[in-house]
């Protein structure tokens, strides 16, 4: 029986890697299947086609700890967007810009102390601007 029901579904696949718009439609059936929740349910469309965008991006990438999720209090579901790049969440003191345009940002991997640069002062030697 196992034999039988893989070979008939071996004889209906369809291979549509080829086709983007076709591959792009299995993978939105796909994704409304899988959200068919009641939680869901009034906006499967709206994350199925989320799901199937940010996939996307990876490009045949296998990892998918590059996709991250940030939930947010206050809007609706259907308020739920797809952000290309990085998503920094941090409160903005007193007296500095909320706006930054054409400007070089670090990323460290290490603790900075306020206190001690506001002495000392900082140096921060950089590798590589990629």
């Amino acid at each position: 029986a196992l034999a039988a029901a893989r070979a008939k579904l071996e004889s209906l696949a369809t291979d549509n890697g080829k086709n983007k718009k076709a591959f792009r439609e299995d993978l939105l059936r796909i994704a409304r299947t899988t959200l068919s929740s009641k939680l869901l349910k009034h906006e499967k469309e709206h994350f199925a086609t989320l799901a199937v965008d940010a996939v996307l991006r990876l490009q045949g990438k296998p990892n998918l700890d590059y996709i991250q999720v940030l939930k947010k209090a206050g809007a609706s579901l259907k308020d739920s967007f797809l952000e290309e790049g990085f998503i920094l969440e941090k409160k903005i003191g007193v007296g500095m810009p909320k706006v930054l345009e054409d400007c070089r940002i670090m990323v460290a991997n290490c603790q900075m102390d306020t206190d001690k640069i506001k002495i000392y002062g900082a140096r921060v030697k950089v590798d590589s601007f990629e």
